[in-house]
């Protein structure tokens, strides 16, 4: 984008310098040096306006390419987040059924223990 920047000012000094030495180095009147300002001030300030409207036209195009890249990250992010939770209950989960077996266990070894005394 700051390449097409600099080139349409390039472009507009660069028009500007050649029409003022066109100027100073035409042996024409008064009148027809007017006319030949004019015209080409008027084809230099149309094609500025078609380089300005296709940097117009660039900047629209890499707007909506950000925006889409932006939406795309954002979504990709919320999956993420949805699956690390998803992985942090089922670790809760796991460590909840572990906590849990040294429990059965003594149940069980309390309930072998009874049985065998009677």
């Amino acid at each position: 984008m700051a390449e097409n920047s600099g080139f349409v000012k390039g472009f507009l000094v660069g028009g500007l310098i050649g029409a003022a030495v066109g100027i100073l180095f035409a042996p024409k009147s008064g009148r027809d040096v007017r006319e030949s300002l004019k015209d080409e001030s008027e084809e230099l300030y149309d094609k500025a306006r078609v380089e300005l409207n296709k940097l117009k036209e660039e900047l629209d195009s890499l707007r909506d390419k950000v925006s889409e890249t932006l939406e795309k990250g954002k979504s990709a992010f919320q999956g993420a987040e949805e699956i690390a939770k998803e992985e942090r209950d089922f670790e809760e989960e796991l460590k909840g059924e572990e906590s849990e077996k040294p429990e059965k266990k003594e149940k069980k070894e309390r309930k072998s223990k009874s049985s065998k005394s009677e």
